[in-house]
């Protein structure tokens, strides 16, 4: 049999309460109660509980002692997902802050996205989308202004871009997604006000117009791994489109 580290004693003892007595948001035992308990050094007791903060389970207040963190949302990806009706679902209120909107020019990479020419513009937002006022996610959203145009000025007041496009007369479905887990820096940490270095689930997608074709929107998403789980569900499409025929 394997010999556990003493740190591990401690991580699997609050888990195991974590999992079966202590409530999200509440408070666990002190440093000092968990060393006179295991009869472990202070540093050791560190490690456990900072092993529970990389998997997102536990937070800490400043002067405050260590807290059991809220369930996590489960995030599901589809053709239809939109960020405001996933957590409008889980009985949360999203919301939308906008930190920069710029007209850039187009690298390469955005140019071949978009299928456009080197001398149209393309308007990039940079934002933090959240449920119940916490952070949850930045995005870095690239949008096709000639397909928009003015956009930029509706935006600033909406909470969901999938509405705003359907203003134009658009019909927005996601075509493609790449998930990936990336290291979190400090850009995201004071962005998102992440507490430790906790990765990122990155998620880049594509949205068109199911009419025309044409490339409405190119996101890169970074959610917090401490707050977000992710779900890819394979069947919303088929159930949208056997519930279209049978209404037919």
């Amino acid at each position: 049999m394997t010999k556990k580290f003493d740190y591990e004693i401690i991580y699997e003892y609050l888990k195991d309460k974590i999992k079966n007595d202590l409530s999200p948001n509440e408070k666990i035992p002190s440093e000092n109660e968990l060393c006179k308990l295991f009869n472990l050094t202070r540093t050791t007791v560190r490690q456990g509980i900072a092993r529970l903060k990389n998997e997102g389970l536990v937070y800490s207040k400043q002067g405050g002692g260590n807290y059991i963190a809220p369930q996590k949302i489960n995030y599901t990806l589809s053709k239809n997902t939109t960020f405001s009706n996933e957590i409008l679902k889980l009985g949360k209120t999203p919301s939308i802050k906008i930190l920069d909107i710029e007209t850039i020019s187009p690298n390469n990479f955005l140019l071949e996205k978009f299928n456009i020419k080197e001398n149209q513009s393309i308007l990039k937002v940079t934002l933090v989308r959240m449920a119940d006022d916490i952070p949850i996610l930045l995005g870095y959203s690239y949008l096709n202004t000639t397909l928009t145009p003015d956009i930029d000025l509706k935006i600033v007041s909406t909470t969901s871009f999938t509405k705003t496009f359907k203003e134009y007369g658009l019909n927005p479905t996601r075509n493609h997604s790449e998930l990936e887990i990336i290291p979190s820096d400090e850009k995201y940490i004071q962005m998102l006000q992440i507490q430790n270095t906790l990765p990122l689930i990155k998620i880049a997608s594509t949205s068109i117009d199911k009419t025309s074709g044409k490339i409405i929107e190119y996101v890169e998403s970074f959610f917090r791994s401490d707050l977000v789980k992710i779900s890819i569900d394979f069947n919303r499409a088929k159930e949208a489109k056997i519930q279209k025929n049978s209404s037919n």
